[in-house]
């Protein structure tokens, strides 16, 4: 799997960005989309206590003009790391 730091945002094609919910990443998806890209919002759910809503995080992104949203609980997957780190 490979990564590519854009230098410019592709007007029609998909873009992935890391989505936290927060006021950053959500003036991201609605300028990426302002511009003519199509975000796709991921969103690392590792069970922060200052969130009360993970699951409503996907359609934040999506009101914001994200045209995918996913949630991805990453929580068991990061216990078992920490206990094997």
């Amino acid at each position: 799997m490979s990564a590519t730091i854009l230098q410019q945002l592709p007007v029609g094609e998909r873009v992935g960005i890391a989505f936290s919910g927060g006021l950053d990443t959500s003036a991201a998806v609605h300028w990426m989309r302002a511009r003519g890209a199509l975000p796709c919002a991921y969103t690392a759910h590792l069970g922060q206590p200052d969130e009360n809503d993970h699951e409503g995080i996907p359609q934040r992104a999506l009101a914001l003009g994200a045209v995918h949203a996913r949630l991805v609980d990453c929580r068991q997957p990061l216990v078992a790391e920490g206990i094997a780190a």
